[in-house]
């Protein structure tokens, strides 16, 4: 067992030991709980990283962002010359 100390602003810090066994990253989601006595901090998986998407998956989910076909071509021509 790892022990850590509750800083300010209810701030800890992860043993290395332990984000490294996990394989935990900066950025990466952690859900915190109180179950009973006891604080169970869970990795979350905001969507799974090795998917491939299709184009049906992604159907509708840029709807109502633009005006056009135009207006996407040109975005999408923004993005190519950055």
């Amino acid at each position: 067992m790892q022990l850590t100390r509750l800083r300010a602003k209810n701030q800890i810090t992860l043993p290395a030991n332990v984000v490294a066994a996990v394989g935990l990253k900066e950025g990466d989601i952690l859900h915190v709980a109180a179950v009973q006595d006891r604080v169970i901090i869970t990795a979350q998986e905001l969507r799974d990283r090795g998917r491939t998407y299709t184009m049906s998956d992604l159907f509708g989910a840029a709807s109502g962002l633009y005006d056009s076909v135009e207006d996407i071509d040109a975005e999408v021509a923004a993005g190519r010359a950055e």
